[in-house]
């Protein structure tokens, strides 16, 4: 495989409800982004559909029994990753689409964003290219006050609103959101001022793809 075969990578992660889907998807529809034609790397999931949500699109919508298959066949390029009460997993064909030379953007939780912008994830998984598979990527990650952080969750799932949910899954993605304040690139996603914060993460990402392409020249 030569170098300039691999594609832009995009990384978008944050806490639940910090509003990293509604960036992701204003900053894909961004005039300034949307001729990049990036496209979406699809993990796997255990839970249930939210409403909106469509297999194959959002997630890869799978039982845990089949995570749990796809793990021991090796067919995942990271642990099973455990989020409240469900599981996530990327499979490894969907990374691999940067070999072929794919410009892709992936939305992850904080755990897996904060070892790729460290640099270890691409050490683990791909030794042999994580020197110029770290240039090519970018990682950002959203912020909201935690006052917002509520609101939005209460907002999404309604009835199914469940505070220890959440809890648990803060506490588990602080460490990693530490680091990605230290090694990401920091998106204030506030209240009334999305288009100001696409605007300027659309910035950054025309600017990232640029200079990765001219790497690929």
């Amino acid at each position: 495989m030569k170098k300039n075969k691999i594609g832009f990578l995009l990384v978008i992660s944050g806490a639940s409800g910090a509003g990293k889907d509604t960036v992701m998807e204003n900053l894909l529809e961004h005039p300034a982004v949307k001729t990049l034609n990036l496209r979406k790397v699809v993990t796997c999931t255990d839970r249930q559909p939210r409403p909106g949500e469509v297999h194959k699109v959002h997630y890869h919508f799978v039982t845990n029994e089949k995570l749990q298959e796809m793990a021991r066949n090796g067919e995942l390029v990271e642990e099973i990753t455990p989020t409240g009460s469900s599981n996530k997993a990327t499979p490894k064909s969907e990374i691999e689409r940067l070999f072929k030379g794919e410009d892709l953007v992936w939305r992850i939780d904080p755990s897996r964003a904060a070892e790729v912008a460290s640099g270890t994830f691409f050490e683990r998984h791909f030794p042999n290219h994580a020197r110029v598979l770290q240039k090519s990527t970018t990682v950002f990650c959203v912020n909201a006050s935690k006052d917002s952080i509520e609101a939005r969750r209460k907002e999404r799932d309604g009835v199914n609103y469940d505070p220890s949910e959440y809890a648990a899954r803060d506490k588990q993605e602080l460490p990693h959101l530490h680091i990605l304040q230290e090694k990401a690139i920091i998106m204030e996603n506030s209240e009334g001022c999305l288009e100001e914060t696409v605007n300027l993460a659309a910035g950054y990402v025309k600017s990232h793809y640029e200079k990765a392409k001219k790497r690929r020249a």
